[in-house]
């Protein structure tokens, strides 16, 4: 039948029978037998390397035929003789090799359990290849397939899974801890500061700081207790990098890490921080300096008569240093002077100190004019005529901000509370 004309017009339309009947112009009826995929058992993959070869050469197997070959006919000899193979292997028969093997066998009323025959018995075995491809080797491919499948075996961890993983991330606060990484660093490089090996987690604590990978980090935060697996100590901590970055490692891997660093360090604290501790002073109050409380040894007839004058100031150095040269210095009335006392304060405007000083001690203040050692005038500053006690609760009372409700008695010179209106 000459091939059909789509195009034509004006013709009958074509039967079914005659479309079929026809030539098979596009291919539509070369359909191949099914062909073996990935996932599939074992027996149908090697029955598919059957299949390959006699796509190959065009024939089956024969056993006279190089090593490879004579494995290959071995094989199908014995899926020819396995029956039970057949349901799982026959929709991959593309050229009836099983179809032809099960019209030559008749059922035997009386089956007789077949022998694999020893090599000596039915060949005669000259070399290593004919092990290879001898009918008693061959059973050895026709293993138990349920042994090459694949199993998903859930395996149990002894290592707790953390509920949260720690992340680096961008510290937004970092400008708090910039000049506590800055001052950590020249502590460091004068040997002011000292540090030790890593040694212990159970140390690890607020405001601690140590050397991770040679990055500076400090512990700023230690979140709620909680236990690990092994019933260790293990919160979660807020870890400050010098790199404007934080962490929230666990304890005990921020310890693992700094334990198995080879140049982990601890950066040991100073033996004030215990005292710092005790005041409620953490490593994020910055310190301002000191406020200082001094008498004068100077033997000025003017000054002579004034009781209890005291000098009140501030100085972001020690009282030491500050007051070494106070004999030349119209601050101290260019005389010696005698330390009475000291504070370290923290977070405070030095200013506005001076300010809450001398206006709360307006009264106090010495009003005195003198001649310097270079024959000029001037004006005493932060002098004050008031007993030691007064003027150290007064300092102590515009630091912690109660100054509010208190008033000075000016009669007496003391400190005394404001009455409740």
């Amino acid at each position: 039948m000459p091939p059909i004309d789509h195009h034509r017009k004006g013709r009958a339309r074509l039967s079914l029978e005659d479309i079929l009947n026809g030539p098979d112009e596009f291919g539509l009826l070369a359909v191949k037998a099914k062909e073996a995929g990935g996932g599939l058992p074992v027996e149908v993959t090697k029955f598919e390397e059957i299949n390959t070869f006699i796509e190959q050469h065009g024939r089956v197997p024969a056993s006279s035929g190089a090593l490879s070959e004579k494995l290959l006919a071995r094989r199908l000899n014995t899926y020819l003789h396995c029956p039970e193979s057949h349901a799982s292997l026959k929709p991959y028969d593309r050229y009836g090799l099983l179809s032809s093997a099960e019209t030559e066998t008749q059922p035997s009323a009386d089956p007789v359990q077949p022998r694999v025959q020893s090599l000596s018995e039915t060949e005669n075995v000259t070399s290593l290849e004919d092990i290879f491809a001898s009918e008693a080797f061959a059973a050895l491919d026709q293993g138990e397939a349920a042994l090459f499948e694949p199993v998903h075996v859930a395996f149990a961890t002894p290592r707790e899974i953390p509920e949260e993983i720690a992340q680096r991330r961008i510290c937004k606060d970092f400008s708090v801890f910039e000049p506590l990484f800055k001052a950590l660093h020249q502590g460091l490089q004068s040997g002011k500061i000292k540090t030790a090996r890593f040694q212990r987690a159970s140390q690890m604590r607020t405001g601690d700081a140590f050397i991770l990978e040679g990055v500076l980090c400090l512990i700023d935060e230690v979140g709620e207790r909680r236990e690990d697996n092994q019933g260790r100590y293990d919160p979660r901590l807020r870890v400050i990098f010098e790199n404007g970055t934080e962490s929230n490692h666990l304890l005990q891997s921020l310890a693992k890490r700094l334990y198995q660093d080879e140049n982990g360090r601890r950066i040991m604290r100073d033996p004030d921080s215990v005292e710092d501790a005790f005041n409620n002073i953490t490593h994020k109050d910055q310190r301002a300096g000191q406020i200082y409380l001094v008498a004068t040894k100077s033997e000025h007839p003017d000054l002579q008569g004034i009781p209890n004058l005291i000098k009140i100031g501030y100085t972001e150095q020690t009282v030491e240093e500050r007051t070494k040269n106070a004999a030349r210095e119209t601050a101290f009335l260019e005389a010696p002077v005698k330390i009475l006392a000291s504070m370290e304060c923290y977070n405070l405007n030095p200013r506005k100190f001076e300010t809450l000083i001398h206006g709360f001690l307006h009264a106090q203040r010495l009003q005195i004019t003198l001649i310097g050692q270079d024959g000029k005038k001037y004006h005493p500053q932060e002098w004050f005529s008031v007993p030691l006690e007064t003027a150290r609760e007064v300092v102590k009372r515009i630091l912690d901000g109660s100054i509010v409700h208190y008033r000075m008695d000016n009669t007496r010179g003391q400190l005394v509370k404001k009455s409740a209106t």
